[in-house]
């Protein structure tokens, strides 16, 4: 198993309640439950949105014993340096400002949780999001993406639609009066960023062989249209989504990237 990380001091703490964790039931949930007969001889890429609850303590937890459980090996990747888009919508700078803050909520994620992961047996390797932004065929992905967005109009609207469906959320959870101003033109790009460096991401992912993706929810609209149009078609038993459910849960907290800034303050985002 390699690990791209340092050691570093985390200035957050995250316990496992046995008795919370005893509570918690997850289970796969698969758009075609054939699917599920495969894992046993299926590598999954287990991809973690950095601050979210669901990838910290008891929740992150039962996930590698599901895991474990279930596949025959596993992956994980940090999407820490992705989050500097989001990290930037309530605030006045760029999204590269937070470039620096976002690398460093993927480490303190990585040393918090390593009680976590380390039970995960079949894991192979821990990957950072850099390694798709330095990638050497970023840029080629970059432009057969971004052709195809131009000139499919039904592939334009399922990144549209998910923007969309973002920020009503955002704007229903922190639109309070710690944000009395909200630039929806300025959200819409950072999102609309976000999203297409998150897609020409998957696209490359296919050379890490992995059969599933899991993730605690839903893949979004953009992401199964990527799937559909560049991934399937020279991949089609590679990157099929799988999502988590937890039985017996409590409503799941906004996520919440801790980074670290001169005011030591926190960001949130959904």
């Amino acid at each position: 198993m390699k690990q791209d990380h340092e050691k570093i001091k985390i200035p957050l703490d995250y316990s496992t309640n046995q008795s919370g964790r005893n509570r918690i039931k997850p289970v796969f949930k698969c758009k075609d439950n054939s699917y599920r007969a495969s894992f046993k001889h299926s590598r999954c890429l287990l991809t973690i949105s950095v601050g979210q609850e669901i990838h910290e303590s008891d929740k992150f937890s039962v996930t590698v014993d599901l895991i474990n459980n279930a596949f025959s090996s596993c992956i994980i990747l940090v999407d820490d340096t992705l989050q500097r888009h989001t990290m930037a919508l309530d605030s006045d700078e760029d999204a590269s400002f937070f470039y620096k803050s976002s690398l460093e909520a993927g480490d303190f994620w990585l040393e918090r949780n390593y009680q976590y992961y380390k039970n995960l047996a079949i894991l192979e390797d821990i990957v950072r999001w850099d390694r798709w932004l330095n990638h050497p065929e970023y840029f080629k992905r970059e432009t057969i993406l971004k052709n195809l967005f131009q000139k499919d109009p039904s592939y334009r609207k399922a990144f549209e639609n998910t923007i969309q469906a973002f920020l009503r959320r955002y704007r229903r959870r922190f639109l309070t009066e710690d944000l009395p101003s909200f630039n929806t033109a300025r959200a819409h790009r950072l999102c609309l960023d976000y999203l297409l460096e998150e897609n020409i991401a998957l696209s490359l992912w296919p050379e890490l062989n992995c059969h599933f993706e899991v993730y605690p929810n839903q893949r979004n609209l953009a992401m199964s249209e990527t799937h559909k149009r560049l991934v399937i078609p020279d991949y089609p038993t590679l990157l099929h989504a799988v999502s988590i459910k937890f039985k017996n849960r409590r409503q799941f907290k906004p996520q919440i990237l801790i980074h670290c800034q001169s005011s030591n303050n926190s960001n949130k985002f959904i």
